[in-house]
């Protein structure tokens, strides 16, 4: 079988940094050894709150990347802008001081021209470059990760200027129950109309639309009971095996307990529950206790870490390799995701380090089915501080008594590991053009039987 082209569309890609790079890079990486030639399509400039430069040693060379030049403005400049929007002012810190009338509308015109989300300032620039990519190279599949979810319009137009294409639209968060719920850009009533049409015209036209988590992909499948059900799939994140071939866990010499907690804080991921517990115990505990944080803070996330009477060390952004270097000297690793349905990259990553993981989150979320399948970790409720408290004391006295090593099952975490899932992405990928082969065979005996009766 000859290689098929596919073209990613994926507005974050190395040099970008963060977990959100990982499912492009993962199918760029290991694609072409299913017999795929790999494009990427990315934004040059893309508006991103980190970069990480290393991870485009991770790109094999035959790979062809591609950029499309978006005109917005740079992530931090944004995140300053929108929240003066939404203050109440510019010099106040009170969140619940109502902005004037004037921002009120300003803010509501930022929504209606950035609308679902700024990115969309790349699609029209996106689609240029896509139309030049498959007619010069003859691709036959073009596959979109969100988010940002603009990036579907994209697709959408793509296979209704080519019908012959195959579209996969590749949902790595829940955009209708989860975005738009939870982030305030998009939290209204007008980005929620558009956000629903976007959506039903992607499950629409694509041949495959693929979850990262089996609620996700259940949730999607249900607001839409007259498509298929073969064309809805689970292909899960999971962690890169070569980044770990080097990771050796080693005790970093201090008389504390480490905690660490990797990637963004924000309000869904947001460590207050976490803390707040740890400020109402024993002094005896919550002084030997150091938890440690290496990524970005968002700004509303800031005040929750500030006057704390447990001791807390703020790393920043860091790459990948010098992340993991940290996370090797660590005793526990912290998550914590209040959606249900959501699953934050930077699980499988902990996954892999074998480290013992404490996680708030609820009680039926895909993060706790994760831990109980893996016996990877403990889970409390963020709405219940004694199970938090609970929880930490058992990992404090596991550390003082150098207990803390978990039984995880290994089997089951290493179905976690990016080639084994891509391979699984290329199975379904190849049956696409499979079923339309054996189609067109079907219905050449078919009229070869017709001709034979005639």
């Amino acid at each position: 079988m000859s290689s098929r082209k596919i073209l990613i569309v994926s507005y974050l890609f190395p040099p970008a940094g963060g977990i959100a790079v990982q499912r492009a890079l993962s199918l760029a990486k290991y694609l072409p050894d299913h017999k795929f030639e790999v494009h990427i399509l990315q934004a040059r400039n893309a508006a991103v709150p980190v970069s990480d430069p290393d991870l485009l040693r991770q790109v094999p060379s035959c790979v062809l990347r591609h950029s499309a030049f978006t005109p917005e403005i740079p992530f931090i400049l944004r995140q300053k802008l929108w929240s003066r929007f939404s203050s109440g002012g510019p010099d106040t810190k009170d969140s619940s001081r109502r902005p004037s009338p004037l921002k009120t509308v300003l803010k509501s015109a930022v929504r209606r021209l950035l609308c679902p989300e700024p990115e969309i300032l790349w699609v029209p620039f996106a689609l240029r470059v896509a139309r030049r990519i498959i007619r010069r190279h003859h691709i036959d599949a073009v596959l979109v990760t969100v988010p940002p979810f603009s990036a579907l319009l994209v697709g959408n137009a793509l296979k209704q200027e080519f019908p012959r294409l195959k579209l996969i639209a590749d949902f790595r968060d829940e955009w209708l129950s989860f975005y738009l719920k939870d982030f305030e850009f998009q939290n209204n009533d007008h980005t929620r109309r558009v956000a629903e049409r976007i959506e039903q015209e992607t499950v629409s036209r694509s041949d495959l639309v693929v979850a990262v988590a089996e609620s996700s992909r259940r949730t999607i499948r249900s607001r839409y009971p007259d498509q298929p059900d073969s064309k809805f799939l689970l292909i899960g994140n999971g962690y890169d095996p070569d980044m770990f071939a080097g990771f050796r866990s080693r005790p970093h010499g201090g008389s504390q307990m480490l905690v660490t907690h990797m990637g963004t804080a924000y309000k869904t991921a947001s460590p207050r529950f976490y803390l707040d517990a740890l400020d109402t115990m024993p002094d005896q505990i919550r002084s030997a206790i150091t938890t440690r944080f290496i990524g970005r803070i968002s700004e509303a996330e800031r005040a929750v870490l500030e006057n704390r009477r447990s001791s807390i060390e703020i790393t920043g952004f860091m790459p990948q390799a010098e992340a993991l270097n940290r996370v090797e000297e660590t005793d526990y690793l912290l998550v914590t995701m209040t959606n249900e349905i959501s699953l934050p990259g930077k699980l499988y990553e902990y996954l892999a380090t074998r480290k013992p993981i404490l996680a708030i989150t609820p009680k039926n979320s895909e993060v706790s089915r994760i831990l109980q399948k893996t016996g990877a970790g403990w889970c409390a409720e963020p709405g219940d501080p004694i199970g938090i408290q609970s929880m930490i004391e058992r990992a404090f006295h596991r550390f003082r008594t150098n207990t803390n090593c978990l039984h995880t099952d290994s089997e089951k975490i290493k179905k976690y590991e990016r080639p084994y899932l891509t391979a699984e992405y290329a199975r379904a990928i190849h049956g696409l053009f499979d079923l339309d082969q054996h189609t067109l065979s079907s219905a050449m005996a078919d009229r070869a039987m017709q001709h034979h009766i005639a």
